[in-house]
Order: C-alpha cells, then sequence, then structure tokens
C-alpha cells in the first residue's frame, strides 16, 4: 500500500495544521488556509476516509480463512433423583449405569493447509480495492479543492461586481440629479427625465442583484468549510497563478499518470481479475488439519476425556456451474471497466487540451483589461484637473470616475477568471493536491 495515499484527510491535520487557524470566523482567510480546512472538515472527504478504513477492514477479513479458527464448548446437566441401575462386577464392587449429573468441555481446531487458491485471490482482490477507495478519496479531495478555490474567486469577484454596481449607482444618482435641475430650470423635457429615472431604477435593481450574488458566493464557501452561512467571510488572497506543464504532450502524460479517476478504475479492474481468479478457485478441492479434544466428567463405564485429529479434505464437484457464472460475471466486469477507462481517457484529453485553450484566452483577457484600464485611469485624472480647472462639467467627472471603476472592476474580475482557470487547468491535469497539499521535499543529502 502506498503511504502517500493514506488517510490525506488526517495527515493534513499534521502537515498543515498551522494554517488551519486561519479559517475560524472572522480571520482573514487565504486560499491554502481554506482548502486546507475545508479538506479536513468537509464531510465529503470523511465520508471517502471512512470507506478506504471499511476496505482496509475487509481485507484483514478476506485474509482470515486461512488462519486457524478455535472453538471451545461446553455442555452440563443436572437434574433431580433418579433410579440408578447397578451391575455386580465383584463382590464389594458395582457400575453405576446412569449418573444425575453431567459435565463436559470440548477444544475443536480447524486449520487449513490449503484453501485452492481462494485466500490469495480474494486478499488481492480486497487489496486492489483499497487502492480504489484511496483513489476515490485522492479523487474526493481533487475535487473539493477545485469546487473551493473557485467558490473563493467567486466572492472575489461578485464583491467586485458590488462595489461596480455601487459606483454606477452613484453615476446613476448624480445623472438623476442633474436632470431634475435641468427640468427645474426648463433646459430639460420630460422624456429625457425619465430615462434618468429608469437608469436610477436599473442601477438600483443592478446593486440588489449584485449584493445577493456576493451573499450567495459567501453561503457557498461557508457551506464548503462547513461554517455557519452567515459567518463573516474575509479573504486575503486577490490572485492565482499555479505552475503546470504548458507542453500539450507533457500535460497530456501528466494527467493520464496521475489523475486519480484513472487510478481508481485501474485499480478496480485488478480487483476483477482478482474474482476472476477466485471464481475459479471455487472448483478447487481444499485441505484441513481437525483435532478436538475433550473432558467430561469421570464415571465408572466412561473415560473422562478424548482426543481426535485429522485431516479433513473437501472438493466441491457439483459447485462447479456456480463459479462458471460467477466467472463470466466477472469477466464482463473487467470489460467494463476497460471501456470506461477508454472513454474517461479521451475525456481527459478533451479536459486538458481545452483547459490549455481557456488560459490561453484568459491571459488575453487579462492584457486586454489591462490596457483599458490605464487608458481609464488616464481619462479619470485629465476628467480631475478640467474639473479642478473649471473647464468641464460635475457630470462629466462622475462619468470619468465611474468609466475608471468599471474598468478596474472588469480588470479584477479577469484577474480572478484567471486564477479559476488555473484552477481548472490543475484540475484537468489532476495536480491539485500536489500544488496545494503535498509539501515540497528537500534534496537528498540536506
Amino acid at each position: 500500500m502506498r503511504p502517500s495515499r493514506r488517510r490525506l484527510s488526517l495527515a493534513l491535520v499534521l502537515l498543515l495544521g498551522p494554517m488551519l487557524a486561519g479559517a475560524q470566523a472572522g480571520s482573514p482567510l487565504t486560499l491554502p488556509e481554506a482548502i486546507a480546512w475545508a479538506v479536513n472538515h468537509n464531510p465529503k472527504t470523511a465520508a471517502a476516509t471512512a470507506r478506504v478504513q471499511q476496505a482496509e477492514a475487509r481485507v484483514q477479513a478476506a485474509a482470515a480463512p486461512a488462519q486457524p479458527a478455535f472453538k471451545l464448548s461446553g455442555s452440563g446437566r443436572l437434574q433431580g433423583p433418579v433410579q440408578e441401575i447397578s451391575i455386580p462386577v465383584v463382590p464389594g464392587r458395582s457400575v453405576a449405569i446412569t449418573r444425575s449429573e453431567h459435565a463436559t468441555v470440548a477444544l475443536g481446531v480447524v486449520w487449513p493447509l490449503w484453501t485452492g487458491g481462494r485466500v490469495e485471490a480474494a486478499t488481492g482482490a480486497a487489496r486492489a480495492q483499497v487502492s480504489a477507495a484511496e483513489a476515490d478519496l485522492q479523487q474526493a479531495v481533487e475535487q473539493l479543492i477545485y469546487e473551493v478555490g473557485l467558490a473563493y474567486f467567486r466572492v472575489l469577484s461578485t464583491r467586485s461586481r458590488l462595489d461596480d454596481a455601487r459606483a454606477g449607482l452613484s453615476l446613476a444618482e448624480e445623472s438623476l440629479r442633474t436632470a431634475r435641475a435641468l427640468r427645474d430650470a426648463g433646459a430639460l423635457i420630460g422624456a429625457e427625465l425619465a430615462q434618468a429615472e429608469a437608469a436610477h431604477r436599473q442601477a438600483q435593481q443592478q446593486l440588489s442583484a449584485a449584493a445577493n450574488a456576493a451573499t450567495d458566493a459567501e453561503q457557498t464557501l461557508n457551506t464548503l468549510l462547513v461554517r455557519p452561512l452567515g459567518e463573516p467571510v474575509v479573504l486575503t488572497q486577490t490572485a492565482l497563478e499555479l505552475q503546470c506543464p504548458a507542453d500539450p504532450d507533457e500535460a497530456q502524460a501528466v494527467a493520464q499518470a496521475v489523475r486519480p479517476e484513472l487510478l481508481a478504475l485501474a485499480s478496480r479492474q485488478e480487483a476483477a481479475e482478482q474474482a476472476i481468479a477466485l471464481a475459479r478457485a471455487e472448483r478447487n478441492p481444499t485441505v484441513a488439519a481437525v483435532g478436538q479434544v475433550a473432558w467430561q466428567t469421570p464415571t465408572d463405564v466412561m473415560e473422562s476425556h478424548a482426543e481426535f485429529f485429522g485431516v479433513e479434505f473437501s472438493w466441491p464437484i457439483l459447485h462447479h456451474p456456480a463459479s462458471r457464472a460467477g466467472e463470466r460475471g466477472t469477466r464482463a466486469s473487467v470489460r467494463e471497466v476497460e471501456e470506461v477507462r477508454r472513454d474517461l481517457e479521451s475525456a481527459i484529453r478533451l479536459q486538458v487540451g481545452e483547459s490549455g485553450r481557456r488560459l490561453a484566452d484568459a491571459e488575453e483577457v487579462v492584457a486586454a483589461t489591462a490596457e483599458a484600464l490605464r487608458a481609464a485611469r488616464e481619462a479619470d485624472r485629465q476628467a480631475a484637473v478640467a474639473y479642478d480647472a473649471g473647464t468641464t462639467t460635475r457630470r462629466a467627472r462622475e462619468v470619468a470616475r465611474a468609466a475608471a471603476h468599471q474598468a478596474e472592476a472588469a480588470a479584477t474580475q479577469a484577474e480572478h477568471a484567471r486564477s479559476a482557470t488555473h484552477l481548472s487547468r490543475a484540475r484537468a491535469l489532476g495536480l491539485l493536491r500536489t500544488l496545494f497539499l503535498i509539501p515540497p521535499q528537500e534534496p537528498e543529502g540536506r
């Protein structure tokens, strides 16, 4: 059994224990702290860990039939007075045939000498199921890291949209104030005022929708962290960039080698092949050493103890149809796993290629929004200078400020989207556990 895959969620308490304090209520929370807390407290990983423990127990149960079995039994009888029959033997001595008291204690043993390959096949299948359960745990952890990361950056993104909606509402309020002033001065018709009022109502609705989205994102993150829904969420990390193989062929090779779904299927295929061997072994004979030692209360005509030792041979000659049917069923299971594996490999190749293209697109969006932000900030600076010099109106100044806010929000959201794309890329390659949970190895010799 590979140590690196045993009880991952429990090992993280030791590896990432100092991080877990950051997930307490109201404390600033980095992404690694959120991931460590979720992995160690989320019911999904707890359930997957329990399934690993169940599979390990089944290994011991599969190996148990090869061990000697001891059985201790006892019986006793005590009844009321009975008529005894005595047979004279010699003068002055007789033999009593019946007695009112009787007790017996026996110890029996069955020691399998050869099980026909049953125990070996059953143990091999159980060990393969342990590997599959461990791979399922790895998959649960990988998926949980992905979900926590997406929820983390969704909170940041929705908060950015909330700030943008607040800036838009401020601009709409300024436009409405200006429109009303112009109407009072007779320089604005009613239709233009109605447009300003409609824009103000729309800005209010957008602010309400942005606030609801931010609340939903915070509650989703709290759910993954197993915290109360209304718990304050204080985040510190604003961007994420993961180092994943850029070469398409290398990325495909990495994904095919480490994706936990593929590891689980390989283990299940091995378990099914061992089940075929077990079905064949059911047709083999078995040999076991058996023995028994018994003690009983002494009588005149019966000895006080008895012993028996021998060899027991068993050959289930009429069990062949059932074992062959089981063999056909397990062969079908092997073929099913092979087909599922081929389908999954194709899906993984598609996911890896798609994640690489999406990451390249996200990089272009970040670069474009960063350029737009620089232009908007320059326009805002010029509008501020012109407003201070009295050469532009207050509304023009507010429009330039709102445009800068919108450009900043767009750039921030592009950064968050790129961070989420990095998570998707690492998830497609199956590297999230390695990148977040496994501590770096020191060079040998240090």
